[in-house]
């Protein structure tokens, strides 16, 4: 691969010049070596006490009472026609001789908060069941890899609220050996205290990429039960709202594109100070592999980009919240 081809888009120079020298560990004191039994990596911590999102996980299950169309045989146009008559609830339904049945059944799995039925049902979304779930038991994930296929990932990123506060964990393979240690952390420390993923296209591409490294890595996948086949399910235990789909679905039309920095700049109005494309992550931790004294800025792009993915996240899931 011709490295310098893929860096016309980027001017490195000042990156070079400014930290050349240093060593990665100098450029985050925010840092800590993290150690387990399959070796040692890094991670990186920031805690946003002033972070500036209030997220109402409940407004989620006001929006599903008020769609009628979770109730069996009826469509749109039923539902309009109810709301002309005034029912515009799944309460009001309780009232209906043809509908109340059903809709006794929806209201007891929203009750009950069985989001698994719950989505079942074709009219509610992944977005539409986060009221069954605590703020503190949300993992927003993003993933950096030194290619698209079964590459290794060089930062596991995570983010959760945590004591009215929102951090950002990202775990940096400072070698790609270390790749096992951030995998075996993921799987023991971190899954077990959570019940839902945030992603960006994650669907496709994050969950999916990190099944696949637990299979090379452990032979299992710990995002699936035991019934069933791997390779064939990335995730069935946890929760997933993929926020790429829904601002496509919820914003349908309105924008040319639906990339992350893109929503950032639309829905968020901010642009982001770091400039590395996402295609060049790999590339640039290659480079720095090759020189790391001279390269050690490109590493701080790398971790910058991931920051700030995750960081825009929440403020996006806020955006789709307030527009149900």
């Amino acid at each position: 691969m011709d490295y310098y081809y893929n860096f016309e888009s980027l001017d490195i120079t000042r990156l070079v010049e400014q930290y050349r020298g240093k060593k990665v560990e100098e450029l985050f004191p925010n840092h800590e070596i993290i150690h387990v039994e399959s070796g040692d990596f890094m991670k990186i911590i920031w805690k946003e006490n002033d972070f500036p999102c209030n997220l109402k996980l409940v407004r989620t299950k006001k929006n599903l009472m008020r769609n009628l169309k979770t109730v069996y045989y009826i469509g749109e146009y039923i539902e309009q026609q109810l709301i002309r008559r005034g029912i515009k609830t799944l309460n009001d339904l309780l009232f209906h001789l043809k509908y109340n049945k059903a809709a006794r059944e929806v209201l007891r799995l929203i009750k009950c908060k069985d989001y698994k039925k719950l989505r079942c049902n074709k009219y509610v979304y992944d977005l539409d069941v986060l009221f069954c779930f605590d703020l503190e038991e949300l993992l927003f994930i993003d993933i950096e890899t030194l290619g698209l296929y079964d590459s290794p990932i060089i930062i596991m990123g995570l983010g959760f609220f945590q004591d009215d506060a929102f951090e950002i964990h990202q775990y940096f393979a400072r070698d790609l050996e270390e790749e096992i240690a951030i995998c075996e952390y993921m799987q023991s420390e971190i899954l077990p205290h959570f019940k839902t993923f945030i992603t960006y296209n994650g669907r496709s591409f994050d969950i999916p990429y990190i099944a696949n490294r637990f299979l090379y890595f452990f032979d299992e996948n710990p995002m699936i039960s035991e019934n069933d086949e791997p390779f064939q399910q990335s995730n069935t235990i946890f929760h997933h709202v993929d926020l790429y789909w829904n601002c496509r679905r919820k914003f349908r039309g309105q924008f040319d594109s639906y990339k992350l920095t893109s929503m950032e700049e639309e829905l968020l109005s901010w642009k982001r100070s770091n400039e590395l494309p996402s295609n060049l992550v790999g590339v640039c931790y290659k480079k720095y592999k090759k020189d790391p004294e001279r390269y050690v800025g490109l590493i701080k792009e790398i971790i910058e980009h991931n920051y700030y993915d995750l960081y825009s996240m929440p403020l996006i899931l806020q955006k789709l919240l307030d527009n149900k």
